[in-house]
């Protein structure tokens, strides 16, 4: 009887052990902890879990992928707010054809190229702002990755460091000069902000389908460029 008792005993205790077991399994299933430390539903972490990869995104997550770009032979981290907005992950840039821009349109007579839908555009635009008495001047136009990294690579070495130029200036893939429809207006800086050009394209310049990049406002968190225009038009 003793025999048969400790039996009794010996498989209760597996069974709740057993038992134990199993609760902490679909326990783990269905709960894991985020970088906080905190308890967080498997059903809410498959939003949280979502990758950046497309311009409409504004919040990031801690779980995304990390992104990285190449100055030298030095790696940086792609920080927020250009991470998830590498240029390519929703725009073709393969096969673009470019335009030069009438060089009386070009800042000091450069040659600036664009896509040809893009210069036909401000072209006629230019011409409408004449007419009211405005001039239209652009300082740049397309830039290749290879012409952004040496951007970074001369500011760096004149002592600046790659997250404080990325306050103002696009990772060399993050760039939308890589698609060749977007401008630099002149003064390409601060002081663009409010002179006859800014005042005739913020009433004018949608009719034109030229739109501010990095308006004052905005939830993404760019840095706002009043001379940084885009045609978005002609797709």
């Amino acid at each position: 009887m003793r025999s048969l008792s400790a039996g009794k005993l010996i498989f209760s205790s597996v069974v709740i052990f057993a038992l134990a077991a199993i609760i902490y399994y679909v326990s783990c299933i269905y709960h894991f902890a985020d970088p906080a430390g905190e308890s967080v539903s498997l059903l809410k972490s498959k939003a949280h879990k979502t990758q950046v990869v497309d311009r409409q995104s504004k919040v990031a997550s801690p779980l995304s992928i990390k992104e990285y770009v190449m100055i030298g032979a030095q790696r940086f981290e792609v920080l927020e707010p250009w991470r998830g907005h590498r240029i390519g992950e929703d725009h073709s840039v393969e096969g673009l054809e470019f335009a030069m821009l009438p060089v009386e349109l070009a800042f000091e007579n450069r040659k600036i190229y664009v896509t040809p839908e893009t210069r036909d555009a401000f072209v006629e635009m230019a011409r409408a702002a004449a007419l009211d008495g405005v001039i239209l001047l652009v300082d740049s136009g397309y830039r290749s990755p290879a012409y952004q990294r040496k951007i970074y690579q001369r500011k760096m070495q004149e002592g600046d460091d790659f997250y404080a130029i990325a306050h103002g200036v696009a990772p060399p893939g993050y760039s939308e000069h890589m698609l060749g429809t977007t401008l630099d207006l002149v003064p390409s800086k601060w002081t663009f902000n409010n002179t006859s050009a800014d005042k005739w394209l913020q009433e004018n310049g949608a009719r034109f389908s030229f739109s501010q990049s990095y308006p004052e406002k905005t939830e993404l968190g760019f840095a706002w460029e009043p001379w940084h225009w885009k045609y978005i038009g002609g797709s």
